[in-house]
């Protein structure tokens, strides 16, 4: 509680960027159906896993061949 006697706010969820569109794709949708009520958390915590199963037992992307290969992010 704040000293205005209000409960504090929920905090949001935010997902982070692992670079694998997949990944990030389901921990967006997931961190914005968390902020959800009960039932769209459920939901999204129920696609998240399905769609994060889905990457790991996808086969391997194979690289692109040498001098294809497109440039990462600069720092």
């Amino acid at each position: 509680m704040t000293e205005t006697n209000r409960p504090d706010p929920v905090p949001q969820h935010v997902a982070p960027h692992t670079g694998d569109r997949a990944v990030d794709e389901a921990l967006a949708a997931f961190a914005e159906g968390a902020n959800g009520s009960p039932t769209e958390q459920v939901e999204a915590a129920t696609e998240a896993h399905r769609a994060l199963q889905a990457r790991l037992t996808a086969p391997a992307r194979q690289p692109d061949p040498p001098g294809q290969a497109r440039p990462g992010p600069r720092s």
